[in-house]
């Protein structure tokens, strides 16, 4: 049963009006009258707070920042995948990066949005944060919290471990790992399991720190030519000491990295490792690096399934980490 506003602010203590302005996103309201009409909404059980329907249809927003620093090659991987899985009866919402966390709020409480799929990296703000606590989501990337808490996929590390066994397997004695800040906090993530890798096995690794400006929060933020100038001037730390294997976390890092090798004429080269594997950085470099392929379509998928766990009333399975997928190694030529 839909109860009338006027019910409802009966029983919150507050005016019709103000239901209605809640109902609509509207930010003037004073914050404790909000929590008391949502407090209402959730003791009448009115369908605007169910987290499912099964009378009408129902959609699920699809949440990018203002400015993401995702690939968009990913991007497009995971949106394809959401696109065809959905359920029966349910539309995916592409929602536009300036939606206010009120309207979001507002457009669950009237049934328009069932859910959240979240992309990129940044830390929420204060009122996003508030208002996910009531609207079942998932999120697609790695991300920062508040402070230093930060979420880091699992899959990133493995990435880092599979890297670091496929150079050891090829038989490099000597191996390496660009290393440098990043807005993603799974680069980060992909470095330490790759180090760890080698220091269990007790083998040689040395860690290149690429030197970025300090104004710079990450190196996804640098043009082309700025990043390539990076990577030139960490050219005598890889082809000193004889290193053999190099493992370069991102692809775009690893494109770039291989223009500067064909612009310095440079044909001794260590194995090359990324990883992300997006093919399409790699058009025209020859020999092909080999790549580690964090599986975006299948996290995709397995957020998918979790969400609509949760969107029907069942408890989450993690608290930050809510879909696990395993990495994948794709040779090289």
């Amino acid at each position: 049963m839909t109860h009338t506003v006027k019910e409802i602010g009966r029983l919150a203590g507050v005016s019709p009006a103000t239901v209605s302005r809640v109902l609509n996103g509207s930010g003037a309201v004073a914050p404790d009258k909000r929590e008391r009409v949502l407090a209402a909404l959730e003791q009448l059980n009115d369908p605007r707070t169910a987290r499912r329907s099964a009378a009408r249809r129902s959609s699920i927003g699809v949440l990018l920042p203002p400015n993401p620093v995702c690939d968009a090659h990913t991007v497009l991987q995971k949106l394809s995948v959401l696109s065809s899985r959905m359920p029966r009866r349910w539309n995916l919402l592409l929602l536009p990066p300036e939606t206010l966390p009120l309207e979001l709020e507002a457009r669950h409480l009237r049934g328009e949005l069932a859910g959240l799929l979240l992309f990129g990296h940044e830390a929420d703000s204060p009122e996003l944060a508030a208002v996910l606590k009531r609207i079942p989501h998932l999120r697609l990337n790695s991300h920062r919290g508040s402070g230093a808490d930060q979420t880091t996929f699992m899959g990133n590390e493995f990435a880092g471990r599979i890297a670091a066994r496929y150079l050891r397997d090829s038989g490099c004695k000597r191996c390496a790992v660009l290393s440098t800040s990043s807005e993603n906090p799974g680069f980060a993530g992909r470095v330490s399991g790759f180090r760890f890798e080698l220091f269990a096995a007790e083998a040689s690794c040395e860690t290149i720190e690429l030197s970025i400006p300090q104004e710079v929060r990450g190196f996804e933020s640098l043009s082309d030519a700025e990043f390539e100038r990076t990577l030139e001037q960490a050219l005598p730390a890889i082809q000193s000491g004889e290193i053999d294997g190099l493992f370069s976390p991102e692809e775009r890092m690893t494109a770039l990295l291989c223009r500067v090798f064909v612009r310095r004429g440079i044909a001794v080269r260590p194995r090359l490792v990324s990883c992300n594997h997006t093919p399409e950085f790699f058009a025209g470099i020859y020999p092909r690096p080999a790549s580690i392929d964090l599986g975006p379509r299948m996290l995709a998928e397995l957020a998918l399934n979790e969400l609509m766990r949760r969107i029907s009333g069942e408890e989450p399975r993690a608290d930050h980490i809510a879909v696990i997928v395993t990495p994948q190694l794709v040779p090289g030529e």
